[in-house]
Parts: structure tokens; sequence; C-alpha cells
């Protein structure tokens, strides 16, 4: 009886000094990510066509299509006019960045840095309320057919153009300026770091300023 009140005791014992030991092995670990993991976690899951939308543009754009007209008599080319039109009006370009083209590093101080390989043009809204038609017709032309086709052209040519009218403009500092404003907003809420450097590798280096 009394070796198993022993053997008792030095279980009990046993059990005292390994208790934090087991239940700690026991329990579930919770593993920390790290910003950069957290930022990058985020892109991830976001959609393959979704956008991070940094802000817009303003502009009016104008289009114009126009061709001439000969008549041919007695092996002359008789000039019968040159029609054309040209559309104007008012457009706002929304630009951002997609989920692939932005990447987060973060170095040893704890700086949040994002490249973003590209800005692009994620939609491009014409107000057509405010669209300004203006058609010349040819001396030796009608109205209703040269004109007609001379409006549907430059209508055609208009909305075709008007996403590449702002190309040259995503490289300007409001741009960039809006850009990284918008990325480090969501970096913060993100991560919970305000020192976030953002990059653009699409712009020259001496554009590429913090």
């Amino acid at each position: 009886m009394r070796k198993l009140f022993f053997i008792l005791i030095l279980v009990t014992i046993g059990l005292w000094f390994s208790y934090p030991q087991l239940f700690d092995g026991l329990a579930p670990h919770i593993v920390q990510k790290s910003e950069q993991q957290q930022f990058n976690d985020m892109l991830i899951d976001m959609e393959p066509d979704a956008a991070i939308q940094a802000g817009y543009i303003q502009t009016i754009h104008e289009q114009r299509w126009s061709n001439e007209a000969f008549l041919s008599l007695f092996g002359m080319e008789i000039p019968l006019g040159k029609t054309g039109a040209t559309l104007r009006a008012p457009i706002k370009v929304y630009y951002g960045v997609k989920p692939a083209a932005v990447h987060a590093t973060q170095s040893k101080n704890g700086q949040l840095h994002l490249t973003v390989e590209r800005v692009e043009v994620l939609s491009v809204d014409a107000d057509i309320s405010k669209l300004e038609i203006k058609t010349d017709v040819g001396w030796a032309r009608l109205d209703a057919v040269s004109g007609k086709e001379a409006r549907e052209r430059a209508k055609l040519a208009f909305e075709k153009s008007k996403r590449r009218a702002v190309d040259n403009m995503l490289q300007s500092m409001q741009v960039t300026a809006y850009l990284r404003d918008a990325l480090r907003t969501i970096a913060t809420q993100i991560s919970g770091i305000t020192d976030v450097r953002i990059e653009r590798r699409d712009l020259p280096e001496a554009l590429n300023t913090k």
C-alpha cells in the first residue's frame, strides 16, 4: 500500500512539473502573418479581373474622320470635295492597378515596399449629353449620304480612341500621387503599417519619388 502511495506521489510530482509543457503542446498555436504576407494575401484573394481604382481624369476628347470623293469623267478625276465630321465630348477616365501588377516586400526596418508594374486605364465614360458634332460636306456631295457616313465613322473612331487618348496622362505626377495615396491607405488598413513606399516600374527613374 505504501509502495502504491509512493508511486502516486511521484506521478503527481511529474505531472506538476510537466504541466506547462504538456498543455502547451496540446494548445493551438496562432501563426502570425507578416505585414507583407497580409497585403499579398489580399491581392491573391481579389478576383483576377478586379482592380484597385486610384482616381480619374476628366478631359475633353476630340475625334475627326473625313474622306474625299472624285468623279471620273473622260479620263479625268473631278474632285467633289471633302466631307468630314468632328466629335467632341467630355470624358472621365478611371485608372488604377490590377492585383497581379502589385508586389509587396518588407525591409528590415519594417517599411512596406510596394512595387507597381503598371498603371492602366480601367474604364472610360463619355458624357454623351454634351457631345458636339460638326459636319463639313463637300461642295458636290450630300449630307444625307456622305455627311451621315462621316458622322458614323467619327463615332466609331471616337469609341476606339477615347481609351488611348489618355495613356500618356497616366505618367503625370497627379496620377502617381493619387495612386500612392490609394495604395498607402489600403496597405495601412490591411497591415497596420504607416511607413509604405510605392515604386512605379512604368515610370522613368526621375519621376519615381517616394
